[in-house]
């Protein structure tokens, strides 16, 4: 079987990214390491990592590599491109704190089924959301998660599903469809990015990630609102960071509405609309396919 790194790039709170090691350390990868560029630097024993593998992007760190892009993704392409130049496993698998392999799915086994000819393997994407009714402070509390749609009329789509909300979702979800990838070890000339790597403008050659126990797709569940008040400490981040640089206009359109929201007072509102589904709503996604209890 081959064996596996895993990395991310965090400015989440500890219980998160202990969250994270957790869930990843019972995937059995080689290692894990997490690039923190927030403030409040965790204790790594407090988040389950050896403490050379909870590496501090302070203001020596970027010092030292070239200085401190302005963008969050420029600084991720950084810190994935250095965790891939320092690879000693097999494969590198590229994911953000908040998003994790859905169920008991064998990492070290779906890479080791693809063909010698893929470069990349790509986990796509659900989303993790709640019932209506149910507790939405509760961190990691979805009991549901929803597929991307890839039908005809995704605009339309989503306005159906989401009245008066549908403009702020891409094919069926808020956040990015495009999942997540790992990528093998020693390809010449490879940028590492978020959602793939290439090589030039190229993306690498990719197999979508099946479990060859199942034959079923590998998904990486992304817990876009790990919860009410996580999701309004994101937003209120982002907000005072103003960075939009690679933000799409869906994005930047939640943005605003959270915005707005906020001020009136009615961000759990909004909350409740974007990430609990009504009854009406699982039933459609459920005919549709789209909808997995999680």
């Amino acid at each position: 079987m081959p064996d596996f790194e895993v990395v991310a790039m965090a400015l989440a709170p500890a219980r998160h990214l202990a969250a994270f090691t957790d869930h990843y350390r019972a995937k059995h990868p080689a290692r894990i390491r997490i690039y923190f560029d927030g403030e409040d630097t965790p204790d790594p024993v407090q988040v389950g990592l050896d403490p050379k593998d909870l590496i501090v992007c302070d203001a020596a760190f970027w010092a030292t590599r070239g200085g401190r892009p302005q963008a969050v993704e420029d600084r991720q392409r950084v810190v994935y491109a250095e965790a891939y130049s320092t690879l000693a496993s097999d494969w590198l698998l590229v994911v953000d704190i908040d998003e994790m392999i859905l169920g008991d799915v064998d990492v070290s086994a779906v890479l080791g089924a693809v063909a010698a000819e893929r470069e990349a393997v790509i986990f796509p994407s659900l989303e993790a959301v709640w019932r209506a009714g149910d507790d939405l402070t509760r961190e990691y509390g979805a009991t549901l998660a929803r597929k991307p749609y890839h039908g005809p009329l995704s605009d339309q789509f989503a306005d159906l599903i989401y009245p008066g909300r549908g403009r702020f979702f891409v094919r069926g979800l808020l956040a990015h469809h495009m999942g997540k990838h790992a990528v093998r070890r020693g390809l010449p000339d490879v940028m590492v990015c978020i959602h793939e790597s290439k090589r030039g403008d190229r993306p690498l050659k990719a197999a979508r990630a099946r479990d060859p126990g199942t034959g079923r797709t590998a998904w990486l569940l992304h817990h876009d609102a790990i919860g009410l008040d996580a999701w309004r400490a994101k937003w209120d981040r982002r907000v005072a960071a103003g960075d939009t640089a690679e933000m799409g206009r869906r994005r930047r359109r939640q943005q605003a509405a959270y915005v707005q929201a906020r001020e009136a007072g009615e961000e759990a509102a909004l909350f409740a609309d974007l990430y609990a589904l009504k009854p009406w709503q699982q039933a459609i996604l459920r005919r549709l396919g789209l909808l997995l209890n999680i």
